[in-house]
């Protein structure tokens, strides 16, 4: 078996796994993190998958109460008098609401009261006013609202203040009289008090104390937005002195079911649930629960303060349902930014917290998600880093994009099936981490080798073989191996005697030219150039990539250069003019016999090429030492092939081939032939060289197959005759045929002919048998020197 050239693994590997693990780590540690800009991202894509969900089947309980602005038309300006929004909220309990809960706080006394106008005028004017004939209960429109919040189920809203601001002690604060709410904390061992756990506010800003001691309940409107001003989720508690308070959705549903206090249950990292009478409600460490949006705005029923005022909106509409008051009028709305919409009325947050906990639609961020997240990004990254390392970036484009493909839709499905949020783009971060890097660094690399193979392959192997042993990855590496390739030695004959009549440039010129031609020819057969020696080529086919038909490639480079040898004759002798200096050389040769109007002399015109090649068992490899290597071959066959090329001349051939190359087999679309039978050649002779004790037949190739004139074709047929006449010792027969076929010999301007070679030798065999009378002969013609 052949030995593969060293596989570029080693270093390559191991930088490439250092790269890709430390990425992976890379991004599980930005996870941990979570830097702003990622955060942000990551926000848009849990946005975008909410907005493409199912938004499930909502109960039709929360109900809006919008002061709009048909109503302030109708009604008058904001603020209403009190006992308006008295009249207002009786209307709504006689209707059967089940609780109301007001978006809107009542920080100030009643202005329109006519206690209230009366200590004005009085005060101010000194005017003395008295409202005869009014009920003493109605003096005071904010008792008349307090009286009223303390016959039904309303929940009063109040604001928290978040900003820690140095107070002015000149300044008398508002005494705050907002109810705290009952919290059962169930907790484990080492679990911090609730206040520890929840938001925790400054200080709040709260409706009049005369309402606040009417109202059995109040809760906070605040929502908490993310840092992109969106509000994905809501607080269900938030602390103050120590002390909790409900939100506005809570404390109205609470009011709704009738229930006083709510369980908390909670660990040494915060909170794990809220639990409301038999509904759990799942929240973060902080208390806080996640919204689940049932679209844009006005997705609950909205009905005008005027037309329930008017009695157009009455129990049909409003029995058994949550009542949320706000206000969409212009210059009084509160808006806020959701997943759907910027402009989302705040009043139908808490319309959708609340129909959330009574659908128990929740979204879930269960404690093992950030566990998971993070062995997916590992994984993603254990994953893209061992598939790029040992495969090509391009190959694994499909399976890399598949991979994100099933993470981006493994998150949706798990998003709309189990309702939890498993980000991700940390997973997908690190796939295109990995590729980019990994990807880069291969091309860096193997740029780097690429440009090596070509400094040291490019100046004698053909590109594509280049490329192959690139793609193959296989570099060379000081040392040789055997294998079976076609050794090519080429020869110009006659150099020493025309070089001599050529001036130094014109040598230059002429070998330039010559050289150039024959190794591209060599080259786009795959040929891989040895050396120049002078004129000479020495080249081989088969190494250092494997080339299969290397036989049949030599064979018809061998036929090529012959033919490009011809052109070239033909070329040199149509060129003009006279070289720029006479020719001047040691031996004298005259100017004169120059011809006048050709630019070379008439030896070069008749310049040919020998060739010898020979198939076998070669030793090729980086020969020399570290410092400095060649790429060449050696052995026996390399010797034959050389020989076959010097002893090319003395049968008068110039394409010698071995049997060792015609009896090779190649395959040629699909099927096996020997290389003999896809050529044109001729048996010349069986020889025995000096020191071997094989026989080696030689061939002289003349073109491909197919490819012969009628007068080759009468060529062939008459020297194989011969040929047979010739080992049959039959010396007059061969004699005659040899005479016979040397007339349509195709260099017979050579005068020596492989015809005249073998008349000489059979005239030589009739007088010294090359056997003993009475035995038969193989034919072979043994060799006494080299």
């Amino acid at each position: 078996m052949k030995n593969r050239l060293k596989k570029i693994l080693g270093s390559d590997t191991s930088l490439l796994l250092m790269t890709g693990f430390a990425a992976s780590i890379f991004v599980a540690i930005l996870y941990v993190f979570q830097p702003s800009i990622l955060q942000f991202v990551d926000y848009k894509i849990y946005d975008q998958i909410m907005r493409t969900s199912p938004v499930g089947k909502k109960t039709d309980l929360p109900v809006i109460v919008d002061i709009d602005d048909a109503s302030l038309a109708e009604l008058g300006q904001w603020p209403w008098p009190r006992y308006r929004m008295a009249l207002l909220l009786a209307k709504i309990q006689q209707a059967g609401a089940l609780s109301t809960g007001l978006d809107i706080l009542i920080g100030e006394p009643d202005r329109t009261s006519p206690l209230t106008i009366q200590k004005s005028l009085k005060n101010e004017l000194g005017v003395a006013v008295d409202f005869k004939g009014l009920p003493q209960g109605l003096m005071d429109n904010d008792e008349v609202l307090a009286d009223v919040l303390k016959q039904g189920r309303y929940v009063l809203g109040f604001y928290f203040d978040f900003l820690e601001q140095e107070k002015d002690p000149s300044v008398t604060s508002q005494p705050c009289f907002v109810k705290p709410l009952p919290v059962a904390q169930i907790k484990t061992k080492n679990a911090p008090p609730l206040s520890s756990l929840t938001l925790n506010a400054f200080g709040a800003i709260c409706p009049l104390p005369v309402l606040t001691k009417a109202s059995p309940l109040c809760g906070f409107y605040n929502t908490i937005t993310d840092f992109d001003g969106v509000v994905r989720r809501v607080p269900l508690v938030i602390s103050l002195n120590g002390k909790q308070y409900p939100s506005l959705a809570l404390g109205t549903l609470m009011k709704a079911m009738g229930r006083r206090n709510v369980i908390a249950k909670t660990n040494s990292y915060g909170f794990e649930s809220i639990r409301l009478g038999k509904t759990t409600i799942p929240v973060d460490a902080k208390g806080q629960m996640l919204i689940r949006y049932r679209g844009g705005r006005t997705e609950f029923p909205y009905y005008s303060a005027k037309d329930i005022l008017s009695g157009k909106v009455g129990e049909k509409e409003l029995k058994g349902k949550i009542i949320f008051m706000g206000t969409s009028a212009a210059g009084l709305r509160d808006l806020r930014v959701t997943p759907f919409a910027a402009d989302y009325p705040g009043v139908e947050v808490h319309a959708t917290i609340v129909d959330n906990i009574l659908t128990k639609d929740f979204l879930l961020k269960p404690d093992w998600v950030p566990g998971l997240e993070l062995l997916l990004i590992v994984c993603a990254g254990i994953v893209t880093t061992l598939l790029l390392t040992w495969s090509r970036s391009l190959w694994m484009m499909l399976p890399i994009f598949g991979m994100g493909t099933v993470i981006v839709y493994g998150s949706v499905f798990i998003f709309r099936e189990y309702s939890a949020y498993l980000t991700p783009m940390y997973s997908l971060i690190i796939l295109a981490l990995n590729f980019t890097m990994l990807t880069l660094i291969k091309f860096w690399r193997e740029e780097g080798q690429k440009k090596f193979l070509q400094a040291t392959f490019s100046s004698y192997l053909a590109p594509e073989l280049i490329d192959e042993m690139f793609s193959n990855r296989e570099m060379p590496e000081l040392g040789g191996e055997a294998r079976f390739i076609t050794a090519y030695f080429t020869d110009i004959q006659s150099f020493s005697t025309f070089s001599e009549k050529l001036t130094a440039s014109q040598l230059v010129e002429l070998l330039n030219e010559y050289l150039s031609v024959m190794t591209d020819i060599l080259i786009e057969e795959r040929g891989t150039l040895d050396k120049y020696e002078g004129d000479a080529i020495i080249a081989f086919f088969g190494a250092p990539m494997d080339v299969p038909d290397n036989a049949l490639r030599a064979c018809r480079v061998a036929v090529r250069m012959q033919n490009a040898n011809n052109e070239l004759r033909e070329k040199w002798s149509r060129e003009k003019p006279l070289p720029d200096e006479p020719v001047r050389n040691t031996k004298g040769f005259p100017e004169e016999q120059w011809a006048k109007d050709e630019k070379w002399p008439k030896v070069v015109h008749n310049m040919r090429t020998r060739i010898g090649v020979n198939s076998g068992e070669i030793v090729v490899g980086n020969m020399g030492s570290s410092m400095r290597m060649n790429y060449t071959m050696m052995g026996d066959a390399v010797n034959l092939a050389a020989r076959l090329e010097e002893g090319a001349k003395q049968f008068g051939i110039f394409n010698a081939v071995s049997h060792f190359t015609l009896e090779t087999e190649v395959e040629v679309d699909g099927k096996t032939y020997k290389v003999i039978d896809l050529v044109e050649a001729r048996l010349i002779d069986n020889i025995q060289v000096v020191g071997k004790n094989e026989p080696v037949r030689i061939y002289e190739l003349v073109a491909m197959k197919g490819d012969l004139t009628e007068s080759e074709k009468k060529l062939f047929e008459l020297f194989n005759k011969a040929r047979n006449e010739y080992v049959a010792m039959n010396w007059d027969k061969a004699i005659k045929l040899y005479e016979e076929a040397n007339k349509y010999e195709r260099f017979s301007d050579t005068k020596h002919t492989p015809c005249e070679v073998f008349i000489k030798r059979a005239e030589e065999h009739k007088i010294n048998p090359p056997v003993p009378e009475g035995e038969a002969w193989d034919g072979v013609y043994r060799m006494t020197k080299k």
